[in-house]
């Protein structure tokens, strides 16, 4: 939190506060959503809208990345990170929701990060996407047969389509327990979609 603070008071901006989650829907028992962020240059306009909303919809979230201590975005605001990739077991967690930012594409080709992504949506957890994170999902084989969006450049687009998902011009996509969004400009709207399936799930 301090680090968080001093980071934002540094921009002369509000810091980004960490959101505790709203009481459950019908005191229903919903496993913790990650969220991976880039441990350098995450989207923190994609990051915070969304974990806002999520947080609203009384989903407990934990910041996930490639190692332990902290991610720092693209204008440079510090979040402490909970825990590794490494670490993640998807039977315990509600689903995985990968953040985009420029430091994004160093995790497109993470071996890893694709593998936990095949884990949770072969066990029917929610995994999601938004900007260039989608990226992943498709070179995870995710997304092959999927309707899908991401952030509109052309080579995005290629990509996409080159591993065998639907592209579609929306800002938000859901297609089953998998959801992507192309911008920051969804970022509120990723996140009530992500709420949504993660509590449809229980």
């Amino acid at each position: 939190m301090f680090a968080v603070v001093l980071a934002a008071m540094a921009l002369g901006e509000p810091p980004t506060i960490p959101v505790a989650p709203a009481p459950a829907p019908g005191g229903t028992s919903i496993e913790p959503l990650l969220l991976y962020l880039p441990q350098q240059l995450f989207n923190e306009q994609e990051f915070d809208p969304a974990l806002r909303r999520i947080s609203q919809a009384g989903i407990r979230t934990l910041l996930v990345s490639a190692d332990s201590g902290v991610a720092v975005s693209m204008s440079q605001l510090i979040v402490n990170l909970d825990l590794t990739l490494r670490d993640v077991n998807a039977a315990d967690y509600a689903g995985l929701v990968l953040i985009g930012g420029s430091g994004a594409a160093l995790h497109w080709d993470d071996s890893l990060l694709q593998a936990r992504c095949r884990e949770f949506a072969a066990g029917g957890k929610v995994v999601a996407a938004i900007g260039i994170a989608p990226v992943t999902l498709a070179r995870a084989g995710v997304l092959k047969g999927r309707k899908a969006t991401a952030f509109c450049d052309r080579t995005t687009v290629d990509w996409l389509r080159q591993a065998g998902a639907r592209y579609s011009f929306r800002g938000v996509v859901a297609d089953g327990n998998i959801i992507t969004a192309a911008s920051s400009e969804q970022a509120r709207a990723f996140g009530q979609a992500v709420a949504k399936a993660v509590l449809k799930g229980k």
